[in-house]
Protein backbone atom coordinates (compact mmCIF):
# COMPACT_ATOMS: atom_id res chain seq x y z
CA UNK A 1 0.00 0.00 0.00
CA UNK A 2 0.99 3.24 -1.00
CA UNK A 3 2.16 5.29 2.40
CA UNK A 4 0.76 8.36 1.06
CA UNK A 5 -2.17 6.92 1.41
CA UNK A 6 -4.74 5.77 4.09
CA UNK A 7 -7.89 3.92 2.83
CA UNK A 8 -10.78 6.63 4.50
CA UNK A 9 -13.12 5.76 6.89
CA UNK A 10 -16.51 4.19 5.30
CA UNK A 11 -18.50 7.49 5.54
CA UNK A 12 -15.57 9.25 3.89
CA UNK A 13 -15.36 7.07 0.98
CA UNK A 14 -17.72 9.29 -1.36
CA UNK A 15 -15.60 12.32 -1.17
CA UNK A 16 -13.07 12.36 -4.60
CA UNK A 17 -9.64 12.48 -4.91
CA UNK A 18 -7.29 15.24 -6.20
CA UNK A 19 -4.45 13.98 -6.67
CA UNK A 20 -0.85 15.94 -7.51
CA UNK A 21 2.37 14.47 -8.55
CA UNK A 22 5.33 16.88 -8.59
CA UNK A 23 8.88 16.40 -7.30
CA UNK A 24 9.11 19.63 -6.00
CA UNK A 25 8.78 19.88 -2.49
CA UNK A 26 8.21 23.41 -2.06
CA UNK A 27 5.87 23.59 -4.95
CA UNK A 28 3.86 20.67 -4.30
CA UNK A 29 3.65 21.74 -0.77
CA UNK A 30 1.79 25.40 -2.50
CA UNK A 31 -0.50 23.57 -4.52
CA UNK A 32 -1.28 21.06 -1.64
CA UNK A 33 -1.85 24.01 0.95
CA UNK A 34 -4.27 25.47 -1.35
CA UNK A 35 -6.47 23.09 -2.76
CA UNK A 36 -6.97 21.71 0.77
CA UNK A 37 -7.28 25.42 2.41
CA UNK A 38 -10.56 25.47 -0.79
CA UNK A 39 -11.61 21.98 -0.88
CA UNK A 40 -11.11 19.81 1.98
CA UNK A 41 -14.47 19.66 2.73
CA UNK A 42 -15.70 17.94 -0.43
CA UNK A 43 -12.27 16.03 -1.42
CA UNK A 44 -9.40 14.52 -0.73
CA UNK A 45 -6.20 15.91 -1.32
CA UNK A 46 -3.18 13.59 -2.07
CA UNK A 47 0.04 14.75 -2.71
CA UNK A 48 2.97 12.66 -4.18
CA UNK A 49 6.59 13.41 -4.92
CA UNK A 50 7.24 10.94 -8.06
CA UNK A 51 5.66 8.97 -10.60
CA UNK A 52 6.34 5.67 -9.37
CA UNK A 53 4.31 6.30 -6.12
CA UNK A 54 1.75 8.67 -8.41
CA UNK A 55 1.09 5.21 -10.43
CA UNK A 56 0.87 3.32 -7.30
CA UNK A 57 -1.67 5.16 -5.54
CA UNK A 58 -3.70 5.60 -8.42
CA UNK A 59 -4.29 1.97 -8.94
CA UNK A 60 -5.12 1.80 -5.15
CA UNK A 61 -7.69 4.00 -5.11
CA UNK A 62 -8.90 2.18 -8.49
CA UNK A 63 -8.94 -1.36 -6.94
CA UNK A 64 -10.97 0.22 -4.00
CA UNK A 65 -13.44 1.40 -6.67
CA UNK A 66 -12.88 5.32 -5.42
CA UNK A 67 -13.61 8.01 -7.18
CA UNK A 68 -10.56 10.65 -8.50
CA UNK A 69 -11.88 14.14 -9.91
CA UNK A 70 -8.21 15.70 -10.62
CA UNK A 71 -5.06 14.35 -11.76
CA UNK A 72 -2.32 17.22 -12.19
CA UNK A 73 1.09 16.36 -12.83
CA UNK A 74 4.12 18.47 -13.01
CA UNK A 75 5.34 19.27 -16.69
CA UNK A 76 8.96 18.38 -15.60
CA UNK A 77 8.36 15.29 -13.78
CA UNK A 78 11.49 13.01 -13.28
CA UNK A 79 11.61 9.48 -14.01
CA UNK A 80 8.75 9.41 -16.46
CA UNK A 81 7.13 11.84 -18.81
CA UNK A 82 4.39 13.92 -18.10
CA UNK A 83 2.15 13.32 -20.65
CA UNK A 84 2.72 9.25 -20.98
CA UNK A 85 1.79 9.17 -17.08
CA UNK A 86 -1.40 10.94 -17.85
CA UNK A 87 -2.45 8.70 -20.82
CA UNK A 88 -1.55 5.39 -17.96
CA UNK A 89 -3.62 7.52 -15.37
CA UNK A 90 -6.34 8.52 -17.45
CA UNK A 91 -6.61 4.33 -18.22
CA UNK A 92 -7.06 3.62 -14.53
CA UNK A 93 -9.10 6.76 -13.74
CA UNK A 94 -11.06 7.55 -17.36
CA UNK A 95 -13.23 10.18 -16.19
CA UNK A 96 -10.86 12.01 -13.92
CA UNK A 97 -10.03 15.43 -15.30
CA UNK A 98 -5.94 15.56 -16.20
CA UNK A 99 -4.04 19.18 -16.07
CA UNK A 100 -0.47 19.66 -16.26
CA UNK A 101 1.46 22.04 -13.64
CA UNK A 102 3.77 24.36 -15.11
CA UNK A 103 6.39 26.70 -13.96
CA UNK A 104 5.95 30.31 -14.17
CA UNK A 105 9.28 31.76 -15.52
CA UNK A 106 8.09 34.68 -16.31
CA UNK A 107 5.82 36.26 -13.14
CA UNK A 108 4.02 38.58 -15.58
CA UNK A 109 3.14 35.46 -18.11
CA UNK A 110 -0.13 33.65 -17.93
CA UNK A 111 0.96 31.68 -21.10
CA UNK A 112 4.11 29.67 -20.50
CA UNK A 113 5.92 30.49 -23.72
CA UNK A 114 8.67 28.17 -23.14
CA UNK A 115 6.31 25.01 -22.93
CA UNK A 116 3.77 25.65 -24.84
CA UNK A 117 5.02 23.17 -27.78
CA UNK A 118 4.69 20.07 -25.03
CA UNK A 119 1.37 21.91 -24.21
CA UNK A 120 0.20 22.26 -27.58
CA UNK A 121 1.00 18.94 -28.65
CA UNK A 122 -0.90 17.30 -25.26
CA UNK A 123 -3.89 19.41 -26.02
CA UNK A 124 -4.30 18.51 -30.00
CA UNK A 125 -3.69 15.06 -28.70
CA UNK A 126 -6.62 15.18 -25.88
CA UNK A 127 -4.31 14.17 -23.27
CA UNK A 128 -4.83 16.74 -20.76
CA UNK A 129 -7.91 18.89 -19.94
CA UNK A 130 -6.15 22.71 -19.27
CA UNK A 131 -2.55 23.25 -17.75
CA UNK A 132 -2.01 25.10 -14.54
CA UNK A 133 0.66 27.92 -13.52
CA UNK A 134 2.64 27.22 -10.46
CA UNK A 135 4.25 29.95 -8.64
CA UNK A 136 1.73 31.74 -8.27
CA UNK A 137 0.81 34.63 -5.72
CA UNK A 138 -2.39 34.30 -5.42
CA UNK A 139 -4.09 30.93 -5.97
CA UNK A 140 -7.17 32.96 -6.16
CA UNK A 141 -5.65 34.41 -9.48
CA UNK A 142 -4.26 31.99 -11.62
CA UNK A 143 -5.00 28.73 -9.96
CA UNK A 144 -8.51 28.14 -8.37
CA UNK A 145 -10.74 29.51 -11.64
CA UNK A 146 -8.89 26.40 -13.63
CA UNK A 147 -9.17 23.84 -10.68
CA UNK A 148 -13.03 24.90 -9.88
CA UNK A 149 -13.81 24.56 -13.42
CA UNK A 150 -12.72 21.42 -13.91
CA UNK A 151 -14.01 20.05 -10.88
CA UNK A 152 -17.74 21.48 -12.06
CA UNK A 153 -17.24 19.59 -15.23
CA UNK A 154 -16.16 16.59 -13.63
CA UNK A 155 -19.45 16.68 -11.09
CA UNK A 156 -21.74 17.65 -13.18
CA UNK A 157 -20.97 14.28 -14.85
CA UNK A 158 -20.05 12.01 -12.56
CA UNK A 159 -22.21 13.18 -9.51
CA UNK A 160 -26.09 13.08 -8.78
CA UNK A 161 -27.38 16.47 -8.59
CA UNK A 162 -30.77 18.05 -7.40
CA UNK A 163 -33.65 16.81 -9.55
CA UNK A 164 -36.36 19.07 -10.38
CA UNK A 165 -37.81 15.92 -12.60
CA UNK A 166 -37.89 12.41 -11.64
CA UNK A 167 -38.46 10.33 -14.66
CA UNK A 168 -40.04 7.09 -14.31
CA UNK A 169 -40.44 4.50 -17.38
CA UNK A 170 -38.54 1.32 -19.18
CA UNK A 171 -35.11 1.92 -20.12
CA UNK A 172 -35.33 1.32 -23.55
CA UNK A 173 -38.96 2.90 -24.58
CA UNK A 174 -38.89 5.53 -27.16
CA UNK A 175 -41.13 7.46 -25.29
CA UNK A 176 -39.16 7.49 -22.16
CA UNK A 177 -35.81 8.00 -24.41
CA UNK A 178 -37.96 11.17 -26.25
CA UNK A 179 -38.99 12.67 -22.67
CA UNK A 180 -35.32 12.56 -20.94
CA UNK A 181 -34.00 13.75 -24.28
CA UNK A 182 -35.77 16.69 -24.15
CA UNK A 183 -35.18 17.29 -20.52
CA UNK A 184 -31.45 16.59 -20.98
CA UNK A 185 -31.28 19.26 -23.70
CA UNK A 186 -33.19 21.77 -21.54
CA UNK A 187 -30.48 21.51 -18.93
CA UNK A 188 -32.85 20.35 -16.36
CA UNK A 189 -31.22 18.35 -13.68
CA UNK A 190 -33.46 15.18 -13.73
CA UNK A 191 -33.47 11.61 -12.31
CA UNK A 192 -34.04 8.62 -14.21
CA UNK A 193 -35.70 5.71 -12.62
CA UNK A 194 -35.94 2.10 -14.58
CA UNK A 195 -39.41 0.97 -14.43
CA UNK A 196 -38.17 -2.85 -13.08
CA UNK A 197 -35.58 -0.94 -10.27
CA UNK A 198 -36.35 -0.71 -6.77
CA UNK A 199 -36.64 2.90 -6.77
CA UNK A 200 -38.78 2.85 -9.80
CA UNK A 201 -41.43 0.88 -8.01
CA UNK A 202 -40.86 2.90 -4.51
CA UNK A 203 -41.73 5.98 -6.90
CA UNK A 204 -44.80 4.32 -8.91
CA UNK A 205 -46.21 2.89 -5.31
CA UNK A 206 -45.93 6.24 -3.44
CA UNK A 207 -46.91 8.85 -6.31
CA UNK A 208 -49.84 6.51 -7.51
CA UNK A 209 -48.57 6.63 -10.93
CA UNK A 210 -50.08 4.53 -13.60
CA UNK A 211 -48.57 2.05 -15.18
CA UNK A 212 -50.27 2.14 -18.58
CA UNK A 213 -49.63 5.42 -19.34
CA UNK A 214 -45.76 5.97 -19.44
CA UNK A 215 -43.26 7.69 -18.98
CA UNK A 216 -44.12 9.95 -15.74
CA UNK A 217 -42.58 12.83 -14.53
CA UNK A 218 -42.68 13.46 -10.87
CA UNK A 219 -42.55 17.32 -10.14
CA UNK A 220 -40.40 18.69 -7.03
CA UNK A 221 -44.20 18.70 -4.63
CA UNK A 222 -45.01 15.41 -5.78
CA UNK A 223 -47.51 15.84 -8.43
CA UNK A 224 -47.25 13.83 -11.59
CA UNK A 225 -47.46 14.14 -15.52
CA UNK A 226 -48.41 10.89 -17.01
CA UNK A 227 -46.84 11.01 -20.70
CA UNK A 228 -46.43 15.12 -20.64
CA UNK A 229 -46.23 17.05 -24.09
CA UNK A 230 -43.57 19.23 -24.11
CA UNK A 231 -45.69 22.70 -23.40
CA UNK A 232 -46.96 20.28 -19.99
CA UNK A 233 -43.12 20.45 -18.83
CA UNK A 234 -42.77 23.71 -19.79
CA UNK A 235 -45.71 24.94 -17.49
CA UNK A 236 -44.06 22.91 -15.14
CA UNK A 237 -41.11 24.53 -15.41
CA UNK A 238 -43.10 27.75 -15.16
CA UNK A 239 -41.29 29.02 -18.22
CA UNK A 240 -43.30 31.50 -20.95
CA UNK A 241 -45.01 28.86 -23.58
CA UNK A 242 -46.94 32.31 -25.30
CA UNK A 243 -46.01 35.94 -26.13
CA UNK A 244 -46.66 38.53 -23.88
CA UNK A 245 -47.04 41.34 -26.16
CA UNK A 246 -49.41 42.60 -29.01
CA UNK A 247 -46.37 42.85 -31.46
CA UNK A 248 -42.48 42.42 -31.78
CA UNK A 249 -39.68 44.39 -33.55
CA UNK A 250 -38.16 41.04 -34.36
CA UNK A 251 -39.41 37.76 -34.09
CA UNK A 252 -36.91 35.05 -34.10
CA UNK A 253 -37.75 31.33 -34.72
CA UNK A 254 -34.96 28.97 -33.45
CA UNK A 255 -32.51 29.42 -30.66
CA UNK A 256 -29.51 27.71 -31.40
CA UNK A 257 -26.70 29.97 -31.85
CA UNK A 258 -27.58 31.71 -35.00
CA UNK A 259 -30.88 32.46 -33.02
CA UNK A 260 -29.48 33.49 -29.73
CA UNK A 261 -26.90 35.36 -31.34
CA UNK A 262 -29.66 37.24 -33.20
CA UNK A 263 -31.40 37.78 -30.02
CA UNK A 264 -28.41 39.09 -27.83
CA UNK A 265 -27.75 41.54 -30.79
CA UNK A 266 -30.93 42.60 -31.09
CA UNK A 267 -32.34 43.02 -27.40
CA UNK A 268 -29.09 44.86 -26.60
CA UNK A 269 -29.69 47.55 -29.31
CA UNK A 270 -33.44 48.45 -28.09
CA UNK A 271 -35.54 45.99 -31.00
CA UNK A 272 -38.47 44.41 -28.82
CA UNK A 273 -37.33 40.75 -29.61
CA UNK A 274 -38.98 37.66 -29.28
CA UNK A 275 -37.62 34.15 -29.38
CA UNK A 276 -39.57 30.66 -30.43
CA UNK A 277 -37.97 27.69 -29.37
CA UNK A 278 -39.79 24.24 -30.37
CA UNK A 279 -37.22 21.73 -28.25
CA UNK A 280 -34.67 22.80 -26.57
CA UNK A 281 -32.27 25.86 -26.56
CA UNK A 282 -28.48 25.45 -28.79
CA UNK A 283 -30.34 23.09 -31.56
CA UNK A 284 -28.02 20.78 -32.51
CA UNK A 285 -24.74 22.45 -31.24
CA UNK A 286 -26.74 22.41 -27.59
CA UNK A 287 -25.87 18.39 -27.46
CA UNK A 288 -22.66 18.34 -28.19
CA UNK A 289 -20.35 17.58 -25.32
CA UNK A 290 -17.43 19.46 -26.03
CA UNK A 291 -17.00 22.37 -28.27
CA UNK A 292 -13.13 23.07 -29.00
CA UNK A 293 -12.97 25.36 -31.61
CA UNK A 294 -15.19 28.34 -30.18
CA UNK A 295 -13.46 32.05 -29.27
CA UNK A 296 -12.77 32.78 -26.07
CA UNK A 297 -13.08 28.82 -24.47
CA UNK A 298 -9.16 27.70 -24.98
CA UNK A 299 -10.38 24.10 -23.47
CA UNK A 300 -13.45 24.12 -24.96
CA UNK A 301 -17.38 24.55 -23.83
CA UNK A 302 -20.04 22.01 -23.46
CA UNK A 303 -22.89 23.18 -26.32
CA UNK A 304 -25.54 23.30 -23.26
CA UNK A 305 -22.77 25.66 -21.25
CA UNK A 306 -22.76 27.19 -24.24
CA UNK A 307 -26.53 27.76 -25.16
CA UNK A 308 -27.56 28.52 -21.46
CA UNK A 309 -24.91 31.40 -21.51
CA UNK A 310 -26.13 32.68 -24.41
CA UNK A 311 -30.03 32.66 -22.84
CA UNK A 312 -28.71 34.42 -19.74
CA UNK A 313 -27.34 37.44 -21.84
CA UNK A 314 -30.40 37.20 -23.83
CA UNK A 315 -32.86 37.50 -20.90
CA UNK A 316 -30.67 40.38 -19.37
CA UNK A 317 -30.83 42.45 -22.37
CA UNK A 318 -34.80 42.44 -22.17
CA UNK A 319 -35.45 39.42 -24.75
CA UNK A 320 -38.85 37.33 -24.26
CA UNK A 321 -38.54 33.22 -24.73
CA UNK A 322 -41.46 31.30 -26.06
CA UNK A 323 -40.61 27.98 -25.37
CA UNK A 324 -41.81 24.55 -26.26
CA UNK A 325 -43.74 26.20 -29.18
CA UNK A 326 -43.40 25.15 -33.04
CA UNK A 327 -43.58 28.02 -35.44
CA UNK A 328 -46.33 26.24 -38.41
CA UNK A 329 -47.54 29.37 -40.53
CA UNK A 330 -45.77 32.71 -41.92
CA UNK A 331 -47.61 35.41 -43.90
CA UNK A 332 -47.91 38.69 -44.19
CA UNK A 333 -50.08 41.90 -43.27
CA UNK A 334 -49.61 45.26 -44.58
CA UNK A 335 -46.20 45.30 -43.47
CA UNK A 336 -46.21 42.91 -40.60
CA UNK A 337 -45.48 39.64 -40.35
CA UNK A 338 -47.99 37.13 -38.92
CA UNK A 339 -46.20 33.89 -37.25
CA UNK A 340 -48.34 31.19 -36.23
CA UNK A 341 -47.64 29.08 -33.38
CA UNK A 342 -48.84 25.24 -33.25
CA UNK A 343 -51.32 26.04 -30.47
CA UNK A 344 -53.08 28.67 -32.86
CA UNK A 345 -51.54 31.63 -31.03
CA UNK A 346 -50.60 34.30 -33.76
CA UNK A 347 -47.41 36.53 -33.35
CA UNK A 348 -46.60 39.68 -34.97
CA UNK A 349 -43.67 40.99 -35.79
CA UNK A 350 -41.72 44.14 -37.80
CA UNK A 351 -39.32 41.63 -39.33
CA UNK A 352 -38.63 37.93 -38.56
CA UNK A 353 -35.29 36.13 -38.80
CA UNK A 354 -35.98 32.51 -39.58
CA UNK A 355 -33.15 30.19 -37.58
CA UNK A 356 -35.09 26.94 -37.56
CA UNK A 357 -31.78 24.75 -37.91
CA UNK A 358 -31.94 21.10 -39.05
CA UNK A 359 -32.10 17.74 -37.93
CA UNK A 360 -29.88 14.79 -38.39
CA UNK A 361 -31.03 12.96 -41.67
CA UNK A 362 -32.33 9.50 -41.17
CA UNK A 363 -30.77 6.53 -41.86
CA UNK A 364 -34.19 4.94 -43.84
CA UNK A 365 -33.96 1.49 -42.56
CA UNK A 366 -36.64 -0.20 -41.39
CA UNK A 367 -35.53 -2.12 -38.70
CA UNK A 368 -33.42 0.60 -37.55
CA UNK A 369 -36.34 3.16 -37.34
CA UNK A 370 -38.38 0.73 -35.10
CA UNK A 371 -35.85 0.87 -32.68
CA UNK A 372 -35.41 4.65 -32.13
CA UNK A 373 -35.11 5.34 -28.57
CA UNK A 374 -34.56 1.76 -28.05
CA UNK A 375 -30.79 2.00 -28.95
CA UNK A 376 -30.66 3.83 -32.09
CA UNK A 377 -30.64 7.43 -31.83
CA UNK A 378 -30.26 10.68 -33.86
CA UNK A 379 -28.19 12.51 -31.49
CA UNK A 380 -28.26 12.15 -27.87
CA UNK A 381 -25.42 10.96 -26.69
CA UNK A 382 -25.79 13.39 -22.98
CA UNK A 383 -28.46 11.38 -21.96
CA UNK A 384 -27.52 8.09 -23.27
CA UNK A 385 -23.95 7.64 -22.60
CA UNK A 386 -23.88 6.54 -19.01
CA UNK A 387 -26.21 3.48 -20.32
CA UNK A 388 -23.59 2.26 -22.30
CA UNK A 389 -20.91 2.17 -19.74
CA UNK A 390 -18.46 -0.71 -21.00
CA UNK A 391 -20.18 -2.03 -24.22
CA UNK A 392 -19.58 -1.48 -27.89
CA UNK A 393 -21.35 1.41 -29.22
CA UNK A 394 -21.62 3.04 -33.11
CA UNK A 395 -21.43 6.64 -34.13
CA UNK A 396 -22.69 7.53 -37.64
CA UNK A 397 -21.25 10.18 -39.28
CA UNK A 398 -17.94 12.38 -40.34
CA UNK A 399 -18.27 15.56 -39.44
CA UNK A 400 -17.26 17.50 -36.27
CA UNK A 401 -20.75 16.40 -34.34
CA UNK A 402 -20.02 12.45 -35.22
CA UNK A 403 -16.20 13.02 -34.06
CA UNK A 404 -17.59 15.22 -30.42
CA UNK A 405 -19.54 12.19 -30.24
CA UNK A 406 -17.91 9.71 -30.68
CA UNK A 407 -15.17 11.34 -27.94
CA UNK A 408 -17.41 11.69 -25.30
CA UNK A 409 -18.91 7.96 -25.24
CA UNK A 410 -15.36 6.83 -24.95
CA UNK A 411 -15.33 7.83 -21.70
CA UNK A 412 -17.90 5.24 -21.06
CA UNK A 413 -18.34 2.80 -23.85
CA UNK A 414 -15.56 -0.08 -23.69
CA UNK A 415 -15.07 0.57 -27.77
CA UNK A 416 -16.36 3.26 -29.97
CA UNK A 417 -16.51 2.90 -33.82
CA UNK A 418 -16.89 5.44 -36.05
CA UNK A 419 -18.71 4.91 -39.34
CA UNK A 420 -17.78 7.18 -42.16
CA UNK A 421 -19.37 6.33 -45.93
CA UNK A 422 -16.43 8.73 -47.61
CA UNK A 423 -12.97 7.93 -48.06
CA UNK A 424 -11.48 10.38 -45.16
CA UNK A 425 -12.76 12.75 -42.61
CA UNK A 426 -10.57 15.65 -43.91
CA UNK A 427 -12.57 17.07 -45.94
CA UNK A 428 -15.58 16.81 -43.25
CA UNK A 429 -14.01 17.31 -39.42
CA UNK A 430 -11.62 19.64 -37.96
CA UNK A 431 -7.88 18.65 -37.83
CA UNK A 432 -7.86 18.59 -33.75
CA UNK A 433 -10.68 16.20 -33.41
CA UNK A 434 -9.40 13.97 -36.36
CA UNK A 435 -6.37 14.06 -34.59
CA UNK A 436 -7.82 13.27 -31.20
CA UNK A 437 -9.86 10.34 -32.55
CA UNK A 438 -7.13 8.64 -33.30
CA UNK A 439 -4.76 9.57 -30.48
CA UNK A 440 -7.98 7.75 -28.26
CA UNK A 441 -7.18 3.87 -27.74
CA UNK A 442 -11.03 2.68 -27.58
CA UNK A 443 -11.78 4.68 -31.19
CA UNK A 444 -11.97 3.17 -34.13
CA UNK A 445 -12.38 4.86 -37.41
CA UNK A 446 -14.00 2.93 -40.44
CA UNK A 447 -13.64 4.68 -43.66
CA UNK A 448 -16.39 3.63 -46.66
CA UNK A 449 -18.82 1.71 -44.29
CA UNK A 450 -22.21 1.57 -43.86
CA UNK A 451 -24.76 0.28 -42.03
CA UNK A 452 -27.30 -1.45 -43.65
CA UNK A 453 -29.68 -3.89 -40.97
CA UNK A 454 -29.96 -4.05 -37.20
CA UNK A 455 -31.41 -6.88 -35.12
CA UNK A 456 -33.05 -6.61 -32.02
CA UNK A 457 -36.42 -6.98 -30.51
CA UNK A 458 -37.63 -4.90 -27.80
CA UNK A 459 -33.99 -3.32 -28.14
CA UNK A 460 -30.70 -2.86 -30.46
CA UNK A 461 -28.35 -6.22 -30.18
CA UNK A 462 -26.38 -6.01 -33.50
CA UNK A 463 -26.03 -4.14 -36.45
CA UNK A 464 -25.38 -5.19 -40.02
CA UNK A 465 -22.21 -3.56 -41.93
CA UNK A 466 -20.75 -3.12 -45.70
CA UNK A 467 -17.47 -1.94 -45.63
CA UNK A 468 -15.83 -1.43 -48.82
CA UNK A 469 -12.62 -3.07 -47.01
CA UNK A 470 -13.94 -6.09 -45.86
CA UNK A 471 -16.59 -6.55 -48.71
CA UNK A 472 -19.73 -8.40 -48.27
CA UNK A 473 -21.91 -7.71 -44.78
CA UNK A 474 -20.46 -7.73 -41.49
CA UNK A 475 -23.09 -8.49 -37.92
CA UNK A 476 -21.79 -6.90 -34.85
CA UNK A 477 -22.95 -6.94 -31.89
CA UNK A 478 -23.78 -3.40 -30.82
CA UNK A 479 -25.39 -1.94 -27.86
CA UNK A 480 -26.06 1.33 -29.43
CA UNK A 481 -25.39 3.35 -32.53
CA UNK A 482 -25.60 7.12 -32.64
CA UNK A 483 -26.69 8.96 -35.75
CA UNK A 484 -25.32 12.06 -37.10
CA UNK A 485 -25.58 12.70 -40.87
CA UNK A 486 -26.19 14.87 -43.06
CA UNK A 487 -28.96 17.61 -42.50
CA UNK A 488 -32.69 18.21 -43.02
CA UNK A 489 -33.47 22.13 -43.06
CA UNK A 490 -36.67 22.23 -40.09
CA UNK A 491 -38.34 24.40 -42.71
CA UNK A 492 -41.70 22.03 -44.27
CA UNK A 493 -43.67 24.52 -42.96
CA UNK A 494 -42.63 27.64 -44.89
CA UNK A 495 -41.68 26.44 -48.16
CA UNK A 496 -44.82 27.33 -49.91
CA UNK A 497 -44.40 31.18 -48.20
CA UNK A 498 -40.89 31.47 -48.85
CA UNK A 499 -38.24 30.56 -51.79
CA UNK A 500 -36.04 27.10 -51.25
CA UNK A 501 -33.47 25.29 -53.24
CA UNK A 502 -34.60 22.27 -53.91
CA UNK A 503 -33.67 20.08 -50.37
CA UNK A 504 -35.76 22.57 -48.49
CA UNK A 505 -32.60 24.98 -47.80
CA UNK A 506 -33.87 29.08 -47.86
CA UNK A 507 -32.52 31.33 -50.06
CA UNK A 508 -31.17 34.56 -49.67
CA UNK A 509 -29.43 37.50 -50.83
CA UNK A 510 -27.62 37.16 -53.88
CA UNK A 511 -29.05 33.44 -54.06
CA UNK A 512 -32.73 34.60 -54.79
CA UNK A 513 -33.69 34.17 -58.64
CA UNK A 514 -34.28 37.22 -60.20
CA UNK A 515 -38.36 36.54 -60.85
CA UNK A 516 -38.52 35.83 -56.71
CA UNK A 517 -37.09 39.51 -55.59
CA UNK A 518 -40.57 41.70 -54.83
CA UNK A 519 -38.46 44.91 -54.25
CA UNK A 520 -36.44 46.70 -57.03
CA UNK A 521 -33.62 46.90 -54.50
CA UNK A 522 -31.39 43.70 -54.36
CA UNK A 523 -31.97 41.46 -50.99
CA UNK A 524 -30.31 42.89 -48.39
CA UNK A 525 -27.97 40.38 -46.45
CA UNK A 526 -29.52 37.57 -45.34
CA UNK A 527 -33.22 38.49 -46.33
CA UNK A 528 -35.33 36.03 -47.98
CA UNK A 529 -37.50 36.19 -50.97
CA UNK A 530 -40.04 37.84 -48.32
CA UNK A 531 -38.99 41.69 -47.94
CA UNK A 532 -38.43 41.88 -43.74
CA UNK A 533 -37.82 37.93 -43.29
CA UNK A 534 -34.16 36.89 -42.82
CA UNK A 535 -32.72 33.45 -42.37
CA UNK A 536 -29.75 32.35 -40.59
CA UNK A 537 -27.91 29.68 -39.65
CA UNK A 538 -28.20 25.89 -40.45
CA UNK A 539 -30.92 25.94 -42.11
CA UNK A 540 -30.06 28.97 -45.00
CA UNK A 541 -28.44 27.63 -48.14
CA UNK A 542 -24.86 27.86 -48.11
CA UNK A 543 -24.47 28.73 -44.69
CA UNK A 544 -21.12 27.39 -42.84
CA UNK A 545 -22.45 24.27 -40.49
CA UNK A 546 -20.05 25.55 -37.44
CA UNK A 547 -20.88 27.14 -34.11
CA UNK A 548 -18.95 29.99 -35.07
CA UNK A 549 -20.09 30.54 -38.16
CA UNK A 550 -23.92 30.17 -37.10
CA UNK A 551 -22.71 33.21 -33.78
CA UNK A 552 -21.85 35.24 -36.77
CA UNK A 553 -24.78 35.20 -39.32
CA UNK A 554 -27.33 35.87 -36.65
CA UNK A 555 -25.07 38.65 -35.12
CA UNK A 556 -24.65 40.09 -38.82
CA UNK A 557 -28.54 39.51 -39.89
CA UNK A 558 -29.40 42.03 -37.24
CA UNK A 559 -27.88 44.72 -38.86
CA UNK A 560 -30.08 43.72 -42.18
CA UNK A 561 -33.08 44.22 -39.54
CA UNK A 562 -31.71 48.34 -38.79
CA UNK A 563 -31.83 48.57 -42.52
CA UNK A 564 -35.22 47.22 -43.19
CA UNK A 565 -36.93 48.93 -40.26
CA UNK A 566 -35.49 51.67 -41.20
CA UNK A 567 -37.01 51.62 -44.98
CA UNK A 568 -40.12 50.91 -44.09
CA UNK A 569 -40.12 53.60 -41.82
CA UNK A 570 -39.21 56.39 -44.09
CA UNK A 571 -41.40 54.26 -46.84
CA UNK A 572 -38.32 53.86 -48.93
CA UNK A 573 -39.17 50.35 -49.81
CA UNK A 574 -40.57 49.45 -53.52
CA UNK A 575 -41.92 46.94 -55.29
CA UNK A 576 -40.51 45.70 -58.84
CA UNK A 577 -41.44 48.89 -61.25
CA UNK A 578 -43.78 50.63 -58.54
CA UNK A 579 -43.69 53.52 -56.72
CA UNK A 580 -43.40 53.42 -52.96
CA UNK A 581 -45.51 51.17 -51.28
CA UNK A 582 -44.44 50.93 -47.99
CA UNK A 583 -46.44 53.82 -45.40
CA UNK A 584 -44.56 55.02 -42.56
CA UNK A 585 -44.09 52.36 -39.63
CA UNK A 586 -44.29 54.15 -36.16
CA UNK A 587 -41.30 52.61 -33.89
CA UNK A 588 -41.52 52.31 -30.18
CA UNK A 589 -37.95 51.72 -30.19
CA UNK A 590 -36.13 53.66 -32.79
CA UNK A 591 -32.13 52.90 -33.46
Amino acid sequence: MVKHYVPPKEADRERPSLIIIDADREARGAVEGALLRRYALDYRVLAVESAAVGLELLEELAQRGEDVALIAVDLALPGMDSIAFLERAGALHRCAMRALLVGMHNRGARIPFGALGSLQRAAALGQIDFWVLKGWVAPEELLYPHIQEALTTWTQANRPRYEVFRVVGERWSPASHELRDTIARNTIPFGFYPLDSNEGRRLIHDHDVDVERLPALILGNGSVLQQPTRVAIAHALGVNTQPSRAVYDLAILGAGPAGLAAAVCSASEGLKTLIVEPLAIGGQAGTSSMIRNYLGFPWGISGGELAFRALEQALLFGAEFVFMQQATKLAQRGHEHIVTLADGCAVRARAVIIAAGVDYRRLGIAALERLVGAGVFYGATGVEAPAVAGKDVYVVGGANSAGQAARHLAKYAARVTLLVRGESLETTMSEYLITQLRATSNIEVRLRARVTDCRGDKRLEALTIEDAETGGPEEVAAAAVFVMIGAEPRTEWLRDAIECDERGFILTGRDIPPLARPLARSPLSFETSVPGVFAVGDARHGSIKRVAGAVGEGSVAVGSVHHYLAEVSTGEAVSQGTSVIIPDIEREHPQ
